[in-house]
């Protein structure tokens, strides 16, 4: 983990002026920004997501199952360029805003990691070998359908670094968005 600055909001998103470590930040339960980025194909009739096990040195939820890709927005990055430097980071993709679908933001005060995560949908029709996992972020990564995923979590929770909840959400709004799409 690197101790990058991180800016500050306050309790409605919006920007305080002050920026801090990103340690301070969780430490305090200071409020800030994230974004994800969940990518799925379309199998058939069905949708997967691909999953990826997080490595054992991460600092939040190490060795846990995610559904996503993502990080914080240093001080100064946009939603954007965060978004597209958080892929690249960890899959080795170099995408334009354009080849993402925007989701919504979501509030998450989760005791001392207080964030607005804005979430991003990239459809990915290609398999795992084509992706790099050279930060060392990623153990390993796999396509699992939402039914897989949610059999798991409702399983085996603590194997997952996000609940059932928050897994809805994101399921729910890309249904709907891709049945808007038809």
């Amino acid at each position: 983990m690197t101790n990058e600055y991180l800016d500050i909001v306050d309790e409605d998103n919006k920007p305080t002026g002050e920026k801090r470590l990103r340690s301070e930040v969780h430490a305090l339960g200071l409020w800030h920004r994230t974004v994800h980025a969940y990518f799925y194909r379309e199998m058939g009739n069905s949708v997967q997501f691909l999953v990826h096990l997080r490595a054992k040195t991460k600092d939040l939820h190490p060795n846990m199952w995610d559904t996503r890709f993502g990080g914080h927005l240093k001080s100064g990055e946009s939603l954007e360029d965060a978004v597209k430097h958080e892929v690249h980071e960890e899959t080795g993709l170099e995408l334009g805003p354009s080849e993402l679908l925007s989701g919504k933001t979501y509030k998450r005060d989760h005791s001392l990691n207080r964030e607005f995560t804005h979430v991003y949908y990239y459809h990915y029709q290609k398999e795992t070998n084509t992706l790099h996992f050279n930060d060392g972020e990623v153990q390993t990564a796999e396509w699992m359908s939402i039914d897989d995923i949610r059999n798991s979590i409702q399983k085996g929770p603590k194997k997952w670094s996000a609940g059932l909840k928050g897994f809805e959400e994101v399921v729910s709004f890309l249904a709907s968005t891709i049945a808007g799409a038809r």
